[in-house]
């Protein structure tokens, strides 16, 4: 799981190859022609920019107000910024799109099983016939490398990083640099909490809001999960 230098810490796969693998598997699924993209907790527009410049048009959504201007600026003369809430449906743009994204560190902002039912659902009702839902495959990468061990005392192995977690839930905060604190194993109440949700727990989700999986296959190195609504 790659951290941002972001002041929030946020999870975001910022590593350029991550970030070309996401936006190439994003414009094999919206194919030739010109596309209408729907980027919930769109930041400043890492994946949307290479879209646009493709031809396709980007519609992006954040609560962060200060990040309209570079996400306009990325994404011109084909952007289109709105400020909101994707877990409220009256504050998601409507239309049809012909896919809906879904990046970064946005599904682990949610922390009960409802509000993620509630994003996929508003995410499906604003999706295209033979449109695609893409998500970034956290779980794989997290659960891996938990499985791994390489968090099992918490801090990484340059010692700037920590993850701690919450006990008995599968959620966490990042400290990074000075923050770091080996002595301090329980989240502080200041602290922005996270949440690792699994892939069945994204795949229930998912079919709840009337969306299926595509095959997944072993040739498919970029990091993301794909919906489309269930035939």
């Amino acid at each position: 799981m790659a951290v941002s230098r972001h002041r929030d810490h946020d999870l975001n796969p910022f590593d350029p190859d991550e970030t070309s693998r996401h936006a190439a598997r994003v414009l094999d699924l919206l194919g030739t022609g010109s596309g209408k993209v729907l980027d919930l907790g769109c930041g400043d527009g890492r994946v949307a920019s290479s879209l646009v410049r493709k031809g396709h048009r980007v519609v992006g959504l954040d609560l962060d107000a200060e990040i309209e201007s570079t996400f306009l600026g990325a994404t011109d003369p084909n952007g289109e910024f709105h400020r909101g809430d994707l877990r409220v449906d009256r504050e998601v743009p409507e239309g049809l799109f012909d896919a809906v994204l879904l990046l970064g560190n946005v599904l682990m902002e949610l922390k009960l099983p409802p509000e993620l039912r509630a994003v996929m659902h508003i995410a499906s009702s604003r999706l295209a016939k033979h449109g695609h839902v893409v998500v970034d495959d956290f779980p794989a990468s997290g659960w891996t490398e938990l499985a791994e061990g390489r968090w099992a005392d918490g801090i990484d192995e340059s010692g700037s990083m920590q993850m701690v977690w919450s006990s008995g839930n599968p959620e966490f905060a990042i400290r990074m640099g000075e923050e770091v604190d080996p002595g301090a194993d329980r989240i502080r109440p200041n602290e922005r909490v996270l949440r690792l949700w699994s892939g069945r727990e994204l795949d229930d989700a998912a079919q709840f809001a009337g969306l299926a999986p595509l095959d997944r296959s072993d040739q498919d190195d970029s990091g993301l999960l794909v919906y489309r609504h269930d035939p």
